[in-house]
């Protein structure tokens, strides 16, 4: 995804859009009350000073996406957790590709040692599958497919054409 330094700050400012905005439903919807280590999983402040590490300007504290327009009911919030959380096992094959960036957990790759210091947070959410009783799978399904959809167009927007693969 990133071979330049120019190309990962691409990636940042979309991942922070994307992840601003579905952390901000889950937050709405309460996420705390189904995950209460939520706090430790959100990589927003981190994902801000890395973008911070790597530009001129200092970053600005808004959050660049639309606010949560609705809260996700429980369906929807396990959907959308499956997908953040399974981010995490990505980040372990991005944070050595950002390695190669001379990028660390001090510097420009805070967000993704946070998702590697907390692999287990993705074990818990299929435990969380497991053991909670879904209402509407259906959505459950179609929130997962949702945000793996944000994560696209923002990507799509700043690398160009990112659709997923079909074969």
């Amino acid at each position: 995804m990133f071979q330049s330094r120019d190309a990962y700050r691409k990636y940042l400012a979309a991942t922070l859009v994307s992840r601003g905005l579905l952390e901000a439903k889950l937050e709405a919807g309460g996420v705390e009350n189904l995950v209460p280590d939520w706090g430790d999983r959100k990589i927003i402040s981190q994902l801000r000073k890395d973008i911070a590490d790597l530009s001129d300007e200092p970053m600005d504290d808004e959050i660049p996406v639309e606010t949560a327009e609705a809260a996700l009911d429980l369906s929807d919030m396990i959907g959308t957790l499956y997908v953040l959380e399974g981010s995490g096992l990505g980040a372990t094959i991005l944070a050595k590709k950002a390695a190669e960036l001379d990028l660390s957990a001090e510097f420009g790759a805070r967000h993704l040692a946070t998702q590697v210091g907390n692999l287990r947070s993705w074990h818990e959410i299929l435990k969380l599958i497991d053991t909670t009783p879904i209402e509407d799978e259906e959505r459950c399904i179609a929130a997962a497919i949702s945000t793996f959809g944000v994560f696209e167009e923002n990507y799509e927007k700043v690398f160009g054409n990112v659709s997923r693969r079909t074969s």
